[in-house]
């Protein structure tokens, strides 16, 4: 996995991390600050955390700023998290982020019909 030298422009410093979670334990962000920079909920940041490369353009700029990090640095980081990530074994596919469309169409209407006003 590759190490990352990312600049802290505000504090003049610089930290080594391979993944989101190790940028925020050397930053000594909390996942409350982290929640509350990219204004999402508790699980939302923890998925963030653990998938990164699920992280908003908006979210993304949103945790430069609040990291004080080049936006560009913050991309690589989690560019390469996402690509040194283990694939799985043969036969066995990634859950889509978003469900096939045929998927969420393909059941047959069991709709009630709706009555008319009496």
């Amino acid at each position: 996995m590759t190490r990352h030298q990312i600049s802290i422009q505000a504090q003049a410093a610089t930290v080594t991390a391979s993944t989101l979670a190790e940028l925020l334990q050397q930053t000594g962000t909390k996942i409350m600050q982290f929640r509350d920079g990219l204004d999402i909920n508790h699980r939302t940041a923890q998925r963030r955390i653990k998938e990164p490369e699920t992280l908003t353009i908006k979210e993304l700029l949103a945790l430069a700023a609040l990291l004080r990090v080049p936006e560009q640095q913050l991309v690589e980081l989690i560019r390469d998290e996402y690509r040194s990530r283990p694939t799985p074994p043969d036969g066995e596919k990634p859950e889509p982020l978003v469900e096939p469309a045929e998927k969420r169409h393909s059941s047959p209407n069991t709709s009630v019909p709706k009555r008319g006003k009496k």
